[in-house]
């Protein structure tokens, strides 16, 4: 199957999933349709605010294969999956960055800023252009295409 099909599968998956996501306030974090392991597999990554439980996992992928079905979309033989995108996921887009306001998280940058590469801190602000992290008293902006990886850190 070509790139464009994938991404024609994906984007029509996303269309008919769109209002079952919208009336359970779930959010579609990403989305996969790609060979694995000798088979095609339809992988969706689903937040809510509150984290995903595994019965809206289980829901949504009932909902998913019984429209998959009706529809007739795909054509070869594949596996739904649906599954949280974990603690550890890396932060992008300014809903990931929302999602984590006046929380602790790490960020990488490509170059240094302020004689460091890694900063962790509470995020205290963040806009489209960067985001501002809080550390002893002190205030880093990062700009966002200086990030080269940001996430949520997890206390253990």
């Amino acid at each position: 199957m070509a790139d464009m099909e994938r991404t024609e599968v994906t984007e029509h998956v996303k269309a008919l999933s769109q209002g079952y996501l919208d009336d359970n306030s779930i959010e579609l974090v990403e989305i996969m349709y790609r060979r694995e392991g000798g088979g095609m597999v339809l992988r969706l990554l689903v937040d809510t605010p509150e984290g995903i439980r595994i019965d809206e996992c289980e829901a949504l992928n009932k909902f998913l294969s019984e429209t998959l079905d009706k529809e007739d979309l795909i054509q070869d033989s594949y596996t739904i999956e649906v599954s949280s995108p974990g603690l550890d996921r890396h932060l992008v887009t300014d809903r990931d960055f929302e999602r984590v306001i006046s929380k602790e998280i790490e960020a990488t940058t490509y170059d240094r800023i302020h004689d460091r590469k890694t900063h962790d801190g509470r995020l205290i602000g963040m806009d489209k252009e960067m985001i501002v992290i809080e550390s002893g008293g002190i205030s880093t902006v990062i700009p966002r295409k200086s990030i080269a990886v940001a996430r949520l850190k997890i206390e253990i």
